[in-house]
């Protein structure tokens, strides 16, 4: 490679690495009173005990916390002190009875206070949807679990969707249906179930423009029952537009979960297909995502429940790792981070600046992969996932220099050397992260949660890792070369030459 070559490509890869650099890490300011600079690892999702979330606490229906029962007690207190009314106030301590740190109405309870088998069946099975839903949703880290015995408590991590709008969704009770009846009325006319017979599952679909859609798989029973409503329902608004002198002829199917509206469609003739895809209401995946869980839950009738669940307050929580975990983790690999690549300069000189080179576009590609794929979240585990994988990038290229070094001592020119000593790395080095990208990957198809973003993580910095050790470090290294004079100091060999190689 020419000199002149090597200054060009040098300045123009210190500019590229500077400015991704900048966008990566550069603390986030206002452009203006209205725009704001986001660096990269400012929109990185964590999950939960790095970067905090959102919980609630399901209340089933006939259950209310200790400050809902004082307030009634308070108001009942009130009320008898007025002369006029005393004699004809209900007092509510006699229709609640403590159950730890809630109060259970006597509608779930029998005359000694204790829980009825209909509403702890119920309850029972209100968990177990829930736990479900929020399984399939996949979060990297969430907790479902009772508290006092009768209320569940649900966390789940930050989310660009609706708190609020996630949590009351999953509250939602009752079989899966059908209908042509709109949410005006209570009685729903069902014309086709929802469950396992006629559905296979539902699952999110890009609907481009319109941002998601919710599919719905069909079994063969469900794909022939499904024209056969819709015909139905197609001919009969044609017949009333006909007789009404309408130019409109289309109608409209809705899904409800119990008496929730999931999702409504108008339908301009029958849908004889495997698939039906609902969009026009869900611009974000994960707003589609939760409807699907939602569907799917519903077609095990093991995970139907019918109380009705209270979620009306949702609240922020701080990391459970502390409040400046992600600072900190920040900190100490930053740390290790700068002390590993001064080794390397020390040890290594111009290799060691070739590696600087490499990793740093190691480090910038996996900021940009873990920023920008939609749905990583980044928690301990995947904290742990980038460490390894840096590591791995770390050792190979050392790997690769103590072999270049072991070729020079040999007798080798410089160039020998440096070939020799990569071609001496190279099966080990795609051995090992062939390896690894094998199991990273089998492990993502194979697992969820923090497992698998933590297997989805170390899978993205393994495939970055190898191309950066077999041939970006490699390019810098020759890139570099090109400028000195005495290139055997500047790889920091002591072998004396007797012409410049």
């Amino acid at each position: 490679m020419g000199k002149k070559k090597s200054v060009a490509l040098i300045i123009l890869v210190t500019v590229v690495l500077v400015g991704l650099l900048f966008l990566s890490v550069t603390p986030s300011f206002y452009v203006s009173t209205a725009q704001k600079f986001n660096s990269l690892l400012s929109i990185v999702d964590f999950g939960t005990d790095l970067g905090g979330g959102y919980y609630t606490v399901y209340y089933p229906e006939g259950v209310i916390s200790r400050s809902e029962y004082d307030m009634l007690v308070e108001e009942y207190e009130e009320t008898k002190a007025t002369p006029e009314t005393s004699d004809d106030v209900d007092n509510p301590a006699e229709h609640y009875f403590r159950k730890g740190g809630v109060y259970l109405s006597e509608t779930v309870c029998d005359a000694e206070g204790n829980v009825t088998e209909t509403f702890q069946a119920e309850f029972d099975s209100a968990f177990n949807a829930l736990k479900v839903r929020f399984e399939d949703k996949n979060f990297a880290d969430y907790s479902i679990k009772k508290q006092d015995d009768y209320t569940i408590r649900a966390e789940v991590p930050y989310t660009d969707e609706s708190a609020s709008t996630l949590f009351e969704s999953f509250a939602y009770s009752g079989n899966l249906i059908f209908s042509d009846t709109d949410t005006s009325t209570t009685k729903k006319n069902v014309l086709m179930s929802g469950n396992a017979e006629y559905i296979k599952d539902a699952s999110v679909a890009n609907a481009g423009e319109d941002g998601y859609a919710v599919a719905i798989n069909f079994t063969k029973a469900g794909r022939a029952k499904f024209a056969e409503i819709t015909a139905d329902l197609v001919e009969a608004a044609s017949s009333d537009s006909s007789s009404s002198s309408s130019s409109s002829s289309s109608a409209t199917i809705y899904m409800y979960v119990g008496t929730e509206l999931l999702m409504q469609a108008s339908l301009s003739n029958a849908l004889d297909q495997d698939t039906v895809y609902i969009s026009g209401s869900y611009s974000t995946r994960e707003s589609a995502e939760t409807i699907a869980c939602v569907i799917n839950s519903t077609l095990d009738e093991n995970n139907v429940f019918n109380i009705q669940l209270d979620t009306s307050d949702i609240y922020e929580f701080a990391p459970t790792m502390g409040e400046h975990a992600a600072l900190a983790a920040a900190i100490a690999i930053g740390v290790l981070v700068l002390a590993m690549l001064i080794f390397s300069l020390v040890r290594y000189k111009g290799m060691g600046l070739a590696h600087v080179y490499g990793f740093l576009t190691y480090a910038l590609v996996l900021i940009l992969c873990i920023s920008l794929i939609d749905g990583i979240v980044v928690n301990a585990g995947g904290l742990l996932a980038i460490i390894l994988s840096a590591a791995i990038m770390t050792s190979f290229n050392w790997y690769a220099f103590a072999n270049i070094r072991s070729e020079f001592a040999g007798g080798k020119t410089l160039t020998a050397s440096i070939k020799a000593g990569y071609k001496k790395s190279l099966a080990l080095t795609i051995d090992v992260h062939i390896v690894l990208v094998v199991l990273s990957a089998i492990l993502y198809f194979i697992s969820l949660g923090t497992v698998q973003y933590m297997s989805l993580i170390f899978l993205l910095g393994s495939v970055i890792s190898a191309a950066c050790t077999l041939a970006i470090t490699r390019f810098y290294l020759y890139m570099f070369l090109a400028q000195p004079k005495n290139k055997i100091a500047f790889c920091n060999f002591k072998r004396e030459e007797t012409e410049d190689e």
